[in-house]
């Protein structure tokens, strides 16, 4: 008997299959989990990117139209790639200050949500509107949905708000 338990001991043949089948379901998870990670951050990447390219392609303006808005849309698309531009909402708003300091929305353009209504009040943060002045503000956001299905089924929201002063004017205006 204790022969046969030592030959048990001392074979080993099948071993590394055996440990293979035991480690590869485990490297498996880990890289597609590295690989999704890293494309959750490249969207992320991507948003902010989106946000402030938008704000910036405004503020160089004085006077936005409705095709130089679609053009601008259109280049957050390219930005936005490779990821579905569809999941992306971009929302563009021109912000002015009355003599108060009391902000509203002077313009307001979207794409994939809503925009919001001239004249409304907005908060945006102390003291990056002056008074009598605008700002653009852009605010982006992405579902993100995994690349292999594995992970976050239902997708996972990255946003981001960008604040810039126009260039060559106090107030940008829309036609």
């Amino acid at each position: 008997m204790m022969r046969f338990f030592n030959r048990f001991r001392r074979a080993n043949r099948g071993l590394a299959a055996i440990e293979f089948a035991l480690i590869i379901p485990i490297m498996l998870f880990t890289f597609f989990g590295i690989a999704e990670i890293a494309n959750y951050i490249l969207a992320a990447r991507k948003v902010a990117n989106v946000a402030s390219s938008a704000a910036d392609l405004v503020t160089q303006d004085t006077v936005v139209t409705d095709d130089e808005m679609i053009d601008i849309m259109g280049a957050l698309d390219v930005v936005l790639r490779p990821f579905d531009p569809s999941e992306g909402h971009v929302r563009i708003t021109s912000v002015v200050a009355d003599a108060d300091g009391e902000t509203t929305v002077a313009w307001s353009d979207a794409r994939n949500t809503g925009a919001y209504a001239e004249g409304s009040p907005i908060d945006v943060p102390d003291d990056i509107v002056t008074s009598g002045q605008g700002i653009i503000m852009t605010e982006v956001s992405f579902t993100y949905r995994t690349l292999f299905g594995m992970y976050l089924n239902d997708g996972m929201t990255v946003s981001d708000t960008f604040y810039a002063k126009p260039r060559r004017s106090t107030t940008i205006e829309r036609q």
